[in-house]
């Protein structure tokens, strides 16, 4: 069934009252915040790992943040996809990375890292 536009307007119109709007987020904040946390916990300890993986093979300093951004990209597909589709997933992140000239050992110490099957990556 098609609704019609006035439907939808109205709709969206009482979605937007303030007061819904703060109550919504009063019932969730302790919630929200408890995820967060947990995000938050495991970022630090992502990119702990990358650096204790980039650090020690010398790569300058400008380019680590590259290497964290590969690190929390991978994180990103960890929390949506599993099996074929991470592994998937994860190549073609390598790869845009790899385009962008890092170094390929690297990229592939830090996708092990995620335990993410890399044979088989160039």
């Amino acid at each position: 069934m098609v609704r019609p536009q006035v439907y939808r307007i109205k709709k969206y119109e009482n979605k937007i009252v303030g007061d819904v709007i703060k109550a919504r987020f009063d019932a969730l904040r302790d919630v929200m915040r408890e995820q967060q946390e947990v995000r938050f916990s495991d970022l630090v300890n992502l990119e702990e790992t990358v650096k204790s993986i980039v650090e020690p093979q010398g790569v300058p300093t400008i380019l680590i943040p590259h290497y964290l951004n590969f690190g929390r990209e991978l994180y990103s597909k960890t929390q949506r996809f599993s099996g074929t589709s991470l592994q998937n997933e994860a190549k073609l992140v390598y790869e845009k990375w790899k385009a962008r000239g890092l170094n390929v050992d690297l990229l592939k110490a830090i996708a092990s890292a995620f335990g993410i099957d890399t044979t088989g990556w160039a």
